[in-house]
């Protein structure tokens, strides 16, 4: 019980106690900040997706109405064809 070397490496223990414990909750820190990174690349990496998903979506709309409006423009041509017609008829 009175080895020196004992109380030498209980001494030595309990004096790094503290920064043993340090050490650790650094570790445990970092480590719980890595996963939330990771976590919120995960998001990102959604959001993204679907920003990418609206945006396609947004081009095929707008395509889409730019040709309804050449149909509607095509159809104004026409009615103003046949109403110079029926008004020269009459």
């Amino acid at each position: 019980m009175n080895d020196p070397d004992a109380h030498g490496l209980l001494g030595l223990i309990q004096s790094g106690w503290t920064q043993i414990m340090a050490i650790v909750g650094i570790i445990w820190w970092s480590r719980k900040i890595d996963l939330r990174t990771k976590d919120h690349a995960d998001r990102l990496d959604r959001h993204e997706a679907r920003l990418r998903g609206i945006e396609q979506n947004q081009q095929a709309q707008a395509i889409l109405q730019a040709r309804i409006e050449e149909a509607l423009n095509g159809i104004k041509l026409t009615l103003d064809r046949l109403y110079t017609a029926i008004n020269r008829r009459e």
